[in-house]
């Protein structure tokens, strides 16, 4: 009785595993883990920044207003774009096949690569203005 209790527990979970696997590609909005992921991150990191969260990296407002979901990257945004640091993307879900993650003016941006169309948004650095 118990050894087809635990086989049937068994077969359960794996039924379960590629049901995870997909819902993780499927991962295509930051959710509140990720913003506290990239927060938590960036305030351990906010006094030597990355590239993509420098002063320097800084937007014009009009090119700020289009770091928003739906927007696409134009060619010079994407000029502007840095790859995240690894010790900041290995806490977050793996990207889904087509999309990469980005760092541009202060935001952590999670972009698809077919359109440049920007699917998601955390801001890390707050400019004062």
């Amino acid at each position: 009785m118990m050894k087809a209790a635990l086989c049937a527990m068994a077969f359960g979970v794996a039924l379960l595993i590629p049901a995870h696997s997909a819902l993780a590609q499927q991962h295509t909005q930051f959710d509140e883990h990720d913003r506290q992921t990239a927060s938590n991150w960036y305030e351990q990191h906010k006094t030597n920044p990355p590239k993509g969260l420098r002063s320097s990296d800084r937007l014009s407002a009009e090119e700020q207003a289009r770091i928003k979901p739906g927007e696409t990257l134009d060619r010079n945004l994407r000029r502007k774009t840095y790859t995240p640091p690894r010790d900041l993307v290995r806490h977050l879900p793996k990207a889904p096949a087509h999309y990469q993650y980005v760092m541009i003016g202060g935001h952590l941006v999670l972009v698809d690569t077919h359109n440049h169309q920007v699917r998601d948004v955390i801001q890390l650095r707050h400019d004062r203005t």
